[in-house]
Protein backbone atom coordinates (compact mmCIF):
# COMPACT_ATOMS: atom_id res chain seq x y z
CA UNK A 1 0.00 0.00 0.00
CA UNK A 2 1.40 3.36 -1.00
CA UNK A 3 -1.41 5.61 0.14
CA UNK A 4 -4.06 5.88 2.85
CA UNK A 5 -7.37 7.71 2.77
CA UNK A 6 -8.01 10.86 4.78
CA UNK A 7 -11.43 10.69 6.44
CA UNK A 8 -11.25 13.46 9.05
CA UNK A 9 -9.62 16.88 9.41
CA UNK A 10 -9.33 19.24 12.36
CA UNK A 11 -7.73 22.67 12.45
CA UNK A 12 -7.26 25.84 14.44
CA UNK A 13 -5.16 28.29 12.41
CA UNK A 14 -5.29 31.69 10.77
CA UNK A 15 -7.00 33.04 13.87
CA UNK A 16 -10.04 30.75 13.47
CA UNK A 17 -11.25 27.33 14.59
CA UNK A 18 -12.64 24.62 12.32
CA UNK A 19 -12.31 23.64 8.65
CA UNK A 20 -15.28 25.68 7.47
CA UNK A 21 -13.92 28.91 8.97
CA UNK A 22 -10.40 28.11 7.79
CA UNK A 23 -11.61 27.49 4.23
CA UNK A 24 -13.11 30.99 4.25
CA UNK A 25 -9.75 32.41 5.39
CA UNK A 26 -8.04 30.67 2.46
CA UNK A 27 -10.70 31.89 0.05
CA UNK A 28 -10.29 35.48 1.22
CA UNK A 29 -6.53 35.19 0.66
CA UNK A 30 -5.68 37.93 3.17
CA UNK A 31 -2.98 37.85 5.88
CA UNK A 32 -4.26 37.19 9.40
CA UNK A 33 -1.37 38.92 11.20
CA UNK A 34 -1.57 41.68 13.78
CA UNK A 35 0.68 43.42 16.29
CA UNK A 36 1.12 41.49 19.53
CA UNK A 37 2.10 42.54 23.03
CA UNK A 38 4.65 39.76 23.41
CA UNK A 39 7.20 37.98 21.26
CA UNK A 40 6.88 37.66 18.39
CA UNK A 41 5.61 41.21 17.86
CA UNK A 42 3.90 40.42 14.56
CA UNK A 43 1.92 37.18 14.46
CA UNK A 44 -1.36 35.37 13.83
CA UNK A 45 -2.59 34.02 17.16
CA UNK A 46 -5.55 31.76 17.88
CA UNK A 47 -8.58 32.87 19.89
CA UNK A 48 -8.49 31.87 23.54
CA UNK A 49 -11.31 29.41 22.84
CA UNK A 50 -8.69 27.12 21.27
CA UNK A 51 -7.11 26.63 24.71
CA UNK A 52 -10.10 26.80 27.07
CA UNK A 53 -10.38 24.07 29.73
CA UNK A 54 -12.35 21.20 28.24
CA UNK A 55 -15.53 19.77 29.72
CA UNK A 56 -13.83 16.38 29.86
CA UNK A 57 -12.23 15.80 33.24
CA UNK A 58 -8.91 14.69 31.75
CA UNK A 59 -8.44 18.02 29.98
CA UNK A 60 -9.53 20.45 32.67
CA UNK A 61 -6.01 20.81 34.07
CA UNK A 62 -4.16 19.88 30.90
CA UNK A 63 -1.47 22.05 29.33
CA UNK A 64 -2.36 24.52 26.61
CA UNK A 65 -0.75 22.40 23.86
CA UNK A 66 -2.76 19.38 25.05
CA UNK A 67 -6.01 21.36 25.00
CA UNK A 68 -5.34 22.60 21.47
CA UNK A 69 -4.54 19.03 20.39
CA UNK A 70 -7.79 17.69 21.81
CA UNK A 71 -9.78 20.46 20.15
CA UNK A 72 -8.63 19.51 16.64
CA UNK A 73 -8.54 15.76 17.35
CA UNK A 74 -12.24 15.83 18.21
CA UNK A 75 -12.99 17.67 14.96
CA UNK A 76 -11.23 15.00 12.88
CA UNK A 77 -12.83 12.06 14.70
CA UNK A 78 -16.27 13.66 14.48
CA UNK A 79 -15.99 14.33 10.74
CA UNK A 80 -14.99 10.71 10.18
CA UNK A 81 -17.76 9.46 12.50
CA UNK A 82 -15.21 7.20 14.16
CA UNK A 83 -14.98 6.11 17.79
CA UNK A 84 -11.78 5.25 19.58
CA UNK A 85 -10.74 1.61 19.96
CA UNK A 86 -7.70 -0.64 20.07
CA UNK A 87 -7.59 -0.49 16.26
CA UNK A 88 -7.20 3.32 16.25
CA UNK A 89 -3.68 4.65 16.77
CA UNK A 90 -2.40 8.10 17.72
CA UNK A 91 0.76 9.81 16.46
CA UNK A 92 1.81 13.18 17.87
CA UNK A 93 3.87 15.37 15.54
CA UNK A 94 6.20 17.83 17.25
CA UNK A 95 8.56 18.10 20.20
CA UNK A 96 9.61 20.57 22.89
CA UNK A 97 6.01 21.79 22.93
CA UNK A 98 6.05 23.53 26.32
CA UNK A 99 9.19 25.68 26.32
CA UNK A 100 7.13 28.73 27.32
CA UNK A 101 5.72 26.85 30.30
CA UNK A 102 9.20 25.68 31.31
CA UNK A 103 10.56 29.21 31.05
CA UNK A 104 7.68 30.63 33.08
CA UNK A 105 8.10 27.99 35.80
CA UNK A 106 11.82 28.78 36.06
CA UNK A 107 11.02 32.48 36.40
CA UNK A 108 8.43 31.93 39.08
CA UNK A 109 10.29 29.28 41.07
CA UNK A 110 13.97 29.87 40.34
CA UNK A 111 14.69 31.14 43.85
CA UNK A 112 12.61 28.42 45.52
CA UNK A 113 12.66 25.30 43.35
CA UNK A 114 11.34 23.22 46.24
CA UNK A 115 7.93 24.82 45.69
CA UNK A 116 7.60 24.03 41.99
CA UNK A 117 4.02 22.91 41.16
CA UNK A 118 3.82 19.10 41.08
CA UNK A 119 1.96 19.09 37.76
CA UNK A 120 4.95 20.73 36.07
CA UNK A 121 6.79 17.41 36.20
CA UNK A 122 3.99 15.76 34.23
CA UNK A 123 2.82 18.41 31.78
CA UNK A 124 6.15 19.50 30.30
CA UNK A 125 6.64 16.18 28.51
CA UNK A 126 5.29 15.66 25.00
CA UNK A 127 3.78 12.40 26.26
CA UNK A 128 1.31 14.50 28.27
CA UNK A 129 -0.44 15.47 25.03
CA UNK A 130 -0.63 11.82 23.93
CA UNK A 131 -2.12 10.80 27.26
CA UNK A 132 -4.77 13.53 27.29
CA UNK A 133 -5.97 12.87 23.72
CA UNK A 134 -5.80 9.09 24.17
CA UNK A 135 -7.91 9.12 27.34
CA UNK A 136 -10.42 11.70 26.11
CA UNK A 137 -11.09 9.85 22.84
CA UNK A 138 -10.51 6.28 24.11
CA UNK A 139 -7.68 5.63 21.68
CA UNK A 140 -6.00 2.41 22.80
CA UNK A 141 -4.13 1.42 19.64
CA UNK A 142 -0.43 2.11 18.98
CA UNK A 143 0.76 5.57 20.02
CA UNK A 144 3.95 7.61 19.85
CA UNK A 145 5.39 11.07 19.31
CA UNK A 146 7.45 11.95 16.24
CA UNK A 147 9.86 14.86 16.32
CA UNK A 148 11.25 16.08 12.99
CA UNK A 149 11.47 19.84 13.51
CA UNK A 150 9.22 21.80 11.11
CA UNK A 151 8.55 18.62 9.12
CA UNK A 152 7.13 16.89 12.23
CA UNK A 153 3.55 16.89 10.93
CA UNK A 154 4.45 15.12 7.70
CA UNK A 155 6.77 12.78 9.59
CA UNK A 156 3.76 11.85 11.76
CA UNK A 157 1.79 11.06 8.60
CA UNK A 158 4.66 8.87 7.34
CA UNK A 159 4.70 6.95 10.61
CA UNK A 160 0.93 6.55 10.48
CA UNK A 161 1.22 5.11 6.96
CA UNK A 162 3.67 2.51 8.28
CA UNK A 163 1.32 1.51 11.12
CA UNK A 164 -1.51 1.08 8.64
CA UNK A 165 0.63 -0.81 6.13
CA UNK A 166 1.85 -3.43 8.61
CA UNK A 167 -1.67 -3.87 9.99
CA UNK A 168 -1.08 -2.55 13.51
CA UNK A 169 -4.10 -0.27 13.15
CA UNK A 170 -7.08 0.32 10.88
CA UNK A 171 -6.99 4.07 11.48
CA UNK A 172 -4.39 6.49 12.88
CA UNK A 173 -5.02 9.99 14.15
CA UNK A 174 -2.12 12.40 13.55
CA UNK A 175 -2.11 15.51 15.74
CA UNK A 176 0.17 18.55 15.92
CA UNK A 177 -0.57 20.85 18.89
CA UNK A 178 0.03 24.57 19.08
CA UNK A 179 3.69 25.17 20.00
CA UNK A 180 4.44 27.54 22.87
CA UNK A 181 7.97 28.94 22.71
CA UNK A 182 9.57 31.12 25.37
CA UNK A 183 11.04 34.58 24.88
CA UNK A 184 14.49 32.97 24.69
CA UNK A 185 13.57 30.99 21.55
CA UNK A 186 11.89 33.99 19.91
CA UNK A 187 14.95 36.16 20.49
CA UNK A 188 17.19 33.40 19.17
CA UNK A 189 15.11 33.26 15.96
CA UNK A 190 15.39 37.04 15.64
CA UNK A 191 19.17 36.93 16.12
CA UNK A 192 19.37 34.09 13.60
CA UNK A 193 17.62 36.28 11.05
CA UNK A 194 14.79 33.75 10.68
CA UNK A 195 11.94 35.72 12.27
CA UNK A 196 10.26 38.78 10.80
CA UNK A 197 8.91 41.39 13.20
CA UNK A 198 7.27 43.80 10.79
CA UNK A 199 4.45 43.78 8.18
CA UNK A 200 4.93 43.01 4.51
CA UNK A 201 5.35 39.24 4.73
CA UNK A 202 5.25 37.30 1.46
CA UNK A 203 7.21 34.08 0.87
CA UNK A 204 8.84 34.18 -2.57
CA UNK A 205 8.47 37.98 -2.34
CA UNK A 206 10.84 40.92 -2.28
CA UNK A 207 12.76 42.08 0.81
CA UNK A 208 12.45 38.78 2.62
CA UNK A 209 13.31 38.99 6.30
CA UNK A 210 12.24 35.69 7.85
CA UNK A 211 8.98 34.02 8.85
CA UNK A 212 5.98 35.34 10.75
CA UNK A 213 4.64 33.11 13.53
CA UNK A 214 1.18 31.65 13.09
CA UNK A 215 -0.19 29.75 16.07
CA UNK A 216 -1.80 26.53 14.82
CA UNK A 217 -3.01 23.09 15.84
CA UNK A 218 -4.02 20.43 13.31
CA UNK A 219 -5.28 16.86 13.10
CA UNK A 220 -5.67 14.40 10.22
CA UNK A 221 -7.27 10.95 10.47
CA UNK A 222 -5.83 8.34 8.09
CA UNK A 223 -7.44 4.96 7.39
CA UNK A 224 -6.57 1.89 5.41
CA UNK A 225 -8.47 1.90 2.11
CA UNK A 226 -11.51 -0.31 2.50
CA UNK A 227 -11.17 -0.68 6.28
CA UNK A 228 -14.72 0.65 6.60
CA UNK A 229 -17.19 2.51 4.41
CA UNK A 230 -16.09 6.02 5.35
CA UNK A 231 -16.18 8.98 3.00
CA UNK A 232 -12.65 9.65 1.72
CA UNK A 233 -11.68 13.32 1.56
CA UNK A 234 -8.49 12.51 -0.37
CA UNK A 235 -5.66 9.98 -0.56
CA UNK A 236 -2.23 10.63 0.85
CA UNK A 237 1.31 9.35 0.51
CA UNK A 238 4.23 10.83 2.45
CA UNK A 239 8.01 10.59 2.68
CA UNK A 240 10.58 11.94 5.11
CA UNK A 241 14.38 11.90 4.71
CA UNK A 242 17.61 13.18 6.20
CA UNK A 243 20.36 14.98 4.29
CA UNK A 244 23.29 13.41 6.21
CA UNK A 245 24.50 16.73 7.56
CA UNK A 246 24.22 18.79 10.71
CA UNK A 247 23.25 21.81 8.66
CA UNK A 248 21.46 24.03 11.16
CA UNK A 249 19.07 26.29 9.21
CA UNK A 250 20.95 26.16 5.91
CA UNK A 251 18.76 24.57 3.19
CA UNK A 252 19.85 22.06 0.55
CA UNK A 253 17.93 22.21 -2.74
CA UNK A 254 19.19 18.80 -3.90
CA UNK A 255 18.03 17.10 -0.69
CA UNK A 256 14.66 18.83 -0.93
CA UNK A 257 14.24 17.63 -4.52
CA UNK A 258 15.18 14.10 -3.42
CA UNK A 259 12.43 13.86 -0.79
CA UNK A 260 9.88 15.33 -3.22
CA UNK A 261 10.74 12.67 -5.81
CA UNK A 262 10.64 9.97 -3.13
CA UNK A 263 7.15 11.07 -2.05
CA UNK A 264 5.94 10.88 -5.66
CA UNK A 265 7.45 7.41 -6.01
CA UNK A 266 5.85 6.15 -2.80
CA UNK A 267 2.46 7.54 -3.80
CA UNK A 268 2.70 6.07 -7.30
CA UNK A 269 2.16 9.48 -8.87
CA UNK A 270 4.10 10.89 -11.82
CA UNK A 271 5.31 14.48 -11.64
CA UNK A 272 3.26 15.26 -14.77
CA UNK A 273 0.09 14.51 -12.80
CA UNK A 274 0.78 17.15 -10.12
CA UNK A 275 -0.82 20.50 -10.87
CA UNK A 276 -0.32 22.24 -7.52
CA UNK A 277 2.41 22.54 -4.86
CA UNK A 278 1.74 23.92 -1.39
CA UNK A 279 5.23 25.22 -0.65
CA UNK A 280 7.02 25.24 2.70
CA UNK A 281 8.10 28.80 1.77
CA UNK A 282 8.89 30.48 5.09
CA UNK A 283 10.00 33.86 3.73
CA UNK A 284 13.73 33.45 4.32
CA UNK A 285 15.89 34.30 1.27
CA UNK A 286 18.00 31.13 1.28
CA UNK A 287 15.12 28.82 2.16
CA UNK A 288 12.74 30.10 -0.49
CA UNK A 289 15.45 30.13 -3.17
CA UNK A 290 16.39 26.51 -2.39
CA UNK A 291 12.79 25.32 -2.50
CA UNK A 292 12.12 27.19 -5.74
CA UNK A 293 15.14 25.46 -7.26
CA UNK A 294 13.99 22.06 -5.96
CA UNK A 295 10.45 22.48 -7.33
CA UNK A 296 11.80 23.57 -10.72
CA UNK A 297 14.07 20.51 -10.79
CA UNK A 298 11.40 17.97 -9.84
CA UNK A 299 8.87 19.29 -12.35
CA UNK A 300 11.30 20.20 -15.13
CA UNK A 301 9.80 17.60 -17.49
CA UNK A 302 6.17 18.58 -16.87
CA UNK A 303 4.46 20.12 -19.92
CA UNK A 304 3.13 22.83 -17.63
CA UNK A 305 4.74 23.63 -14.25
CA UNK A 306 2.40 23.16 -11.28
CA UNK A 307 0.83 26.17 -9.61
CA UNK A 308 2.59 27.16 -6.36
CA UNK A 309 1.31 29.20 -3.44
CA UNK A 310 2.44 29.76 0.14
CA UNK A 311 -0.18 29.32 2.87
CA UNK A 312 2.21 30.88 5.40
CA UNK A 313 1.63 34.21 3.63
CA UNK A 314 -1.92 34.03 5.04
CA UNK A 315 -1.55 32.08 8.30
CA UNK A 316 2.09 32.53 9.28
CA UNK A 317 4.43 29.68 10.18
CA UNK A 318 2.77 27.06 12.37
CA UNK A 319 6.18 25.60 13.34
CA UNK A 320 5.68 21.87 14.11
CA UNK A 321 2.06 22.10 12.87
CA UNK A 322 3.14 23.58 9.51
CA UNK A 323 3.11 20.29 7.62
CA UNK A 324 -0.40 19.21 8.62
CA UNK A 325 -1.63 22.77 8.11
CA UNK A 326 -0.31 22.67 4.54
CA UNK A 327 -1.95 19.31 3.84
CA UNK A 328 -5.31 20.48 5.21
CA UNK A 329 -5.06 23.73 3.22
CA UNK A 330 -4.33 21.63 0.12
CA UNK A 331 -7.29 19.30 0.66
CA UNK A 332 -9.71 22.18 1.24
CA UNK A 333 -8.54 23.92 -1.94
CA UNK A 334 -8.75 20.71 -3.98
CA UNK A 335 -12.28 20.02 -2.81
CA UNK A 336 -13.41 23.60 -3.47
CA UNK A 337 -11.74 24.00 -6.86
CA UNK A 338 -9.55 27.02 -6.15
CA UNK A 339 -5.98 27.97 -5.23
CA UNK A 340 -5.61 30.69 -2.62
CA UNK A 341 -3.86 33.95 -3.43
CA UNK A 342 -0.32 34.92 -2.52
CA UNK A 343 -1.50 38.20 -0.92
CA UNK A 344 1.52 40.39 -1.75
CA UNK A 345 3.56 40.54 -4.98
CA UNK A 346 5.96 37.66 -5.60
CA UNK A 347 9.18 37.54 -7.58
CA UNK A 348 9.49 35.91 -10.99
CA UNK A 349 11.41 32.68 -10.38
CA UNK A 350 12.67 30.26 -13.07
CA UNK A 351 10.47 27.16 -13.41
CA UNK A 352 7.89 28.48 -10.93
CA UNK A 353 4.26 29.31 -11.71
CA UNK A 354 3.23 31.29 -8.65
CA UNK A 355 -0.39 32.12 -7.90
CA UNK A 356 -0.81 35.89 -7.98
CA UNK A 357 -2.59 38.31 -5.66
CA UNK A 358 -5.98 36.88 -6.65
CA UNK A 359 -7.04 33.28 -6.23
CA UNK A 360 -7.10 30.92 -9.20
CA UNK A 361 -9.84 28.53 -10.22
CA UNK A 362 -8.22 25.13 -10.59
CA UNK A 363 -9.44 21.53 -10.60
CA UNK A 364 -6.51 19.88 -8.83
CA UNK A 365 -6.43 16.06 -8.81
CA UNK A 366 -2.87 15.60 -7.57
CA UNK A 367 -0.92 17.98 -5.35
CA UNK A 368 2.24 18.11 -3.25
CA UNK A 369 2.84 19.67 0.15
CA UNK A 370 6.35 20.37 1.47
CA UNK A 371 7.65 20.82 5.02
CA UNK A 372 11.35 21.34 5.63
CA UNK A 373 12.99 21.55 9.06
CA UNK A 374 16.40 22.56 10.35
CA UNK A 375 19.27 20.07 10.26
CA UNK A 376 18.10 18.58 6.97
CA UNK A 377 14.86 17.04 8.27
CA UNK A 378 12.81 17.17 5.06
CA UNK A 379 9.36 15.79 4.19
CA UNK A 380 6.86 15.91 1.35
CA UNK A 381 3.32 14.59 1.00
CA UNK A 382 1.35 13.79 -2.13
CA UNK A 383 -2.42 14.30 -2.03
CA UNK A 384 -4.63 12.79 -4.71
CA UNK A 385 -8.30 12.48 -5.65
CA UNK A 386 -10.36 10.49 -8.15
CA UNK A 387 -7.98 7.60 -8.59
CA UNK A 388 -4.86 9.58 -9.52
CA UNK A 389 -1.75 7.42 -9.11
CA UNK A 390 -1.67 3.66 -8.52
CA UNK A 391 -3.06 3.46 -4.98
Amino acid sequence: MTQAVMTGLGIAAGGVIGCEAFARVLGDGLPTFSEQAQHPLYASLLPEAAFEPHSRQVARNASRPARSALLVAEQAMSQAALRGSERVGLVLGGHNLTLAQIGRTHQENGSSPGFVPPRHGLQVWDSHVLGVVSEALTLTGPGMSVGSHFSSGLAALSQALLLLEVGDADAVLCVTPATLLSELEWNAFINLGALRERPGYQPFGENQAGFVYGEAACAILLERPGARHAAALARLGSAVTLMAAHAGPEPDAAAEARVMKYALEKAGVHSNEVSYVNAHATGTPQGDAAEASAIASVYSESPSPPWVNATKAITGHGLFAAGLLGVIATVLQMRSGFLHANPLPTRSLPGMRLVGSARETNETRAAMCNAFGFDGLYASAVITQDGTGDA
